[in-house]
């Protein structure tokens, strides 16, 4: 399954980087993460791992994520390397009047072949409220 959400925030694009770069920030704005943890002892940026876990219904979803993409001030984007399949980015883009787009992109498939892809069109309604709810605690974040 593939989710996304869209929202402006009435903050440029440096503010709203800072958070999202900062992987100690995510607690801060993440719906739903039980669980955000350095697995190696890379800078923030590519090549970055953590253990990652948010909670879908009453199950913890995650596993071991690597950064990928680092791309200063636009995207920052990870894969999953253990857990459910996984891929998510963070993209932002001027908007007007110095405000900033961001988009955030979820894709993910639980294992298991047609009972994953049950599974998978059960949690969808929930991790699009996430991410919605992700995007507004972010642009709180930025705002304040």
């Amino acid at each position: 399954m593939r989710v996304e959400r869209h929202c402006v925030i009435n903050a440029d694009r440096d503010a709203v980087w800072k958070i999202v770069s900062d992987p100690d920030c995510y607690p801060s704005f993440m719906t739903s993460l039980e669980r955000w943890e350095s697995s190696n002892d890379q800078p923030a940026g590519v090549g970055a791992r953590y253990t990652v876990h948010w909670k879908i219904g009453s199950v913890p979803v995650g596993g071991l994520v690597e950064v990928v993409e680092f791309d200063d001030r636009r995207d920052l984007a990870w894969v999953g390397i253990t857990g459910v399949s996984l891929r998510g980015r963070i993209r932002l883009r001027d908007a007007t009047d110095g405000r900033t787009k961001v988009t955030f992109r979820l894709s993910y498939q639980a294992p298991g072949g047609l009972i994953g892809y049950i599974a998978d069109r059960i949690a969808v309604r929930q991790v699009g409220r996430n991410l919605s709810e992700t995007l507004k605690c972010l642009r709180r974040l930025a705002e304040s």
